[in-house]
């Protein structure tokens, strides 16, 4: 099959069955995920005990979103049935209609794996890595077939968090991008389309915080307690409501660069000074949504507005997570 033919199969292949290989913490989550889509899965790894243990994790799991109004229980029974554990490897591929690769971060061994698949399945099935900073350029560097192979990056746990990172390589075709990414959202999943760069998005902000946090601690200015309570009661509950650069225009970039004159000022310390990118917005005038633009654009917009959303999800996460910061009715 030529490049063009494999490329439009890709695009008119049914997906009915898919496989996961690799039975750890992630590939748990991602077989269950797929099974509460309404897939068939076929779950591998290499050890006996390993599934035993992945069979217990996700009832456990599917418990756990029956409990918190996530599944019914016939929505979980049919799940958990629609999952088939094995270790033969090779009938999982050759079967498969759609590979998740779930293995240790080992670039020889996935770039093994890759190859062995692309051997023995159809050239119209997608193989996908759940590698985490790895290159699906290099990964894929050995297939006969390339252009069917991408990253699809989920973040623990996986059954719960939407955000799936999609990263095509030098040779992954356009199809094969647009295919994952509507199968992603069939699932109610967050697909985000990222460059093939080491860490892609997720993992390079969340190591300059933890970078930060190790700073922190190093010049014994907080605790490793004082710093996950500052996160988990501070900016973290805005998170799931407002990101970091929308948050920005909501305060107002002259304010951010402010803050950070000053702080590189006290602490003598320039890196501290507002990224050039900021600093370049407020010499222009874009200074967020009180002008109407700053890294977005707002029409009319109305701050309250904004702010009255994000709070609404605050209330809602106080709500559900700390319910001693309600207080009682005076009587």
């Amino acid at each position: 099959m030529n490049q063009t033919d494999s490329q439009a199969a890709i695009k008119n292949k049914i997906i009915e069955q898919v496989t996961v290989l690799g039975q750890g913490v992630m590939g748990v989550d991602i077989a269950l995920t797929f099974a509460i889509a309404g897939y068939e899965v076929t779950a591998v790894d290499l050890f006996e005990t390993q599934l035993e243990k992945a069979e217990k994790r996700a009832e456990a799991n599917c418990m756990q979103m029956v409990a918190g109004g996530l599944l019914d229980k016939v929505q979980a029974q049919s799940a958990l049935q629609r999952i088939n554990r094995s270790m033969d490897w090779d009938a999982a591929i050759t079967k498969a209609d759609f590979i998740m690769e779930v293995i240790p971060e080992d670039m020889e061994k996935k770039t093994a794996l890759f190859t062995r698949c692309d051997k023995l399945c159809a050239p119209e099935v997608i193989i996908a890595s759940n590698t985490s900073s790895m290159s699906i350029t290099r990964i894929s560097e050995q297939m006969k077939y390339p252009e069917r192979a991408i990253t699809a990056h989920w973040t623990i746990p996986g059954h719960l968090s939407p955000l799936v990172e999609l990263v095509s390589g030098v040779q992954t075709a356009k199809v094969t991008e647009e295919k994952a990414m509507k199968l992603f959202q069939k699932m109610r999943k967050h697909p985000v389309i990222c460059k093939d760069t080491p860490g892609f998005i997720h993992n390079i902000l969340q190591g300059a915080l933890i970078g930060a946090a190790m700073g922190l601690m190093d010049a014994e200015i907080a605790t490793a307690e004082e710093i996950d309570n500052v996160v988990k009661n501070g900016f973290g509950l805005r998170l799931p409501n407002v990101g970091p650069i929308q948050f920005m225009d909501m305060v107002g970039l002259d304010s951010i660069v402010n803050v950070g004159e000053y702080l590189a000022e006290a602490l003598d310390e320039p890196g501290y000074r507002s990224h050039k990118r900021i600093r370049d917005k407020v010499q222009k005038g874009d200074l967020g949504i009180k002008t109407g633009k700053g890294f977005f654009e707002y029409q009319n917009a109305d701050s309250d507005k904004f702010w009255e959303k994000i709070n609404d999800g605050i209330i809602r996460t106080l709500k559900a997570n700390k319910p001693n910061l309600i207080l009682p009715s005076k009587t």
